[in-house]
């Protein structure tokens, strides 16, 4: 297929500034009636809770997805998982912004922030993301702070949300037509977009880092 394809309308909040309840909804249910799901950009709780309320108005449209969704608590992710919207959320900042995090963010919501077992316990469909040029575009980073959720200063935060490594990598391997939909394989007539590794996954899973990476192909062509 093609390498650029037309996805989701992004619509970005921010609380400073936010949007009646009643013109996001009208924003939501346009992109939807232009056949386009939303990815709506949440990074408080309040974006959160807005964009919940907006969503139902509108009526989730599969596709639907809230991007970061950094402080999620368990009623929002409730509603999440009701109605269908998955999540893409970057746990790579657990490690770049962790110890800032610790030292800022209400208490009450450190146990929230940038989840991942917490959503896939509630079902929530679930993709991982570096959200670069802002974060490290590292994904094996990312993947390293999904399962040992440390802060670059070994501080530990939302312990209770860390995952396995064949989770992580689950995270940063679903298509990017349904982010949060099931991981891509490696099997005939799939695309051709892999890496290859230094030693098997069994030692490899000990600790996610690009330093394992031999090799890099997309479509079939090794560009690294």
């Amino acid at each position: 297929g093609p390498a650029i394809e037309i996805g989701e309308r992004k619509l970005v909040l921010d609380e400073r500034a936010l949007p009646s309840p009643d013109a996001l909804a009208r924003a939501v249910e346009v992109a939807h009636e232009a056949g386009r799901a939303v990815a709506v950009h949440c990074v408080t709780r309040v974006e959160l809770a807005l964009a919940a309320s907006a969503i139902a108005q509108a009526g989730a449209r599969a596709g639907d997805r809230i991007e970061h969704a950094s402080v999620a608590p368990p009623d929002l992710v409730a509603w999440l998982a009701e109605q269908g919207v998955a999540v893409v959320t970057q746990p790579g900042f657990v490690r770049e912004r962790g110890d800032a995090y610790l030292r800022d963010v209400d208490p009450v919501d450190r146990a929230w922030l940038y989840r991942c077992a917490g959503l896939d316990a509630a079902g929530v469909s679930l993709g991982g993301g570096t959200d670069a040029p802002y974060g490290a575009p590292d994904p094996w980073l990312a993947m390293q702070a999904a399962v040992d959720r440390r802060t670059e200063a070994g501080a530990l935060l939302g312990l209770r949300e860390a995952v396995t490594p064949e989770r992580a990598l689950a995270l940063f391997t679903t298509s990017p037509d349904a982010p949060g939909g099931a991981p891509r394989r490696i099997a005939p007539g799939a695309p051709a977009d892999l890496v290859l590794l230094d030693r098997p996954w069994a030692r490899a899973r000990e600790t996610l880092s690009a330093d394992l990476v031999r090799a890099t192909f997309a479509r079939g062509r090794r560009i690294a």
